[in-house]
């Protein structure tokens, strides 16, 4: 009988551990959007495109999205998205370029037209960027907790003509330094612009 007992009281005990674990565990919803820009009734998909550069029609494009708190301003949101928009188009550039393993390889090191293309890169002054598109909706979504908090979720689409692209890394190399080493910089970047459009083609 005791035994019967221990044994009866010890399912119990995991039963209620387990059903109470269980219950502790965040139940997470949905997300739901409450409001979008301009009144649409549904999310444009570009918004959910690419993550890095792609090309349509001569423009090379790049998709910034981020999410701020629900108390914040759309247009504050927006412009946010569009500033990290235009430079982080010269970061996917000079992250490409710099890890293709021959830009600036070490025998490049201190050639005149390598660091005059660095310091375009890293400064992140590229003219002639637009923002062809934004958007904007507020939306309920769960936490990590499954808590249920208001969002601002926004996204800002910057894009650059390809050759207008070309022409400020072809002037960024210069015309000073080793010959050979700039064509080497130059055969470079128009192997890179022509991977955007072949990328963008084939999707």
């Amino acid at each position: 009988m005791k035994i019967f007992t221990f044994v009866s009281l010890a399912m119990f005990l995991m039963c209620f551990v387990s059903c109470t674990a269980a219950k502790n565990e965040p139940e997470f919803e949905a997300t739901k959007v409450l409001e979008r820009i301009g009144g649409k009734s549904e999310t444009p998909e570009w918004v959910h495109g690419e993550t890095g550069l792609s090309e349509e029609k001569g423009k090379v494009f790049f998709i910034n999205v981020i999410t701020m708190s629900g108390d914040s301003r759309p247009e504050a949101c927006i412009k946010a998205a569009a500033d990290s928009a235009r430079t982080d188009i010269l970061r996917h550039i000079k992250d490409n370029l710099t890890t293709s393993g021959q830009t600036f390889e070490a025998s490049a090191a201190g050639d005149p037209g390598v660091e005059s293309l660095t310091a375009f890169l890293s400064q992140g002054k590229l003219s002639g960027v637009t923002i062809d598109q934004k958007y904007w909706e507020k939306r309920v979504e769960s936490n990590s907790s499954g808590d249920r908090v208001l969002k601002v979720y926004c996204a800002a689409k910057a894009g650059i003509a390809k050759q207008e692209l070309a022409r400020q890394l072809r002037d960024a190399t210069g015309g000073g330094g080793n010959p050979e080493i700039r064509k080497k910089l130059l055969e470079q970047q128009t192997l890179y612009l022509e991977s955007i459009g072949s990328k963008s083609s084939a999707e």
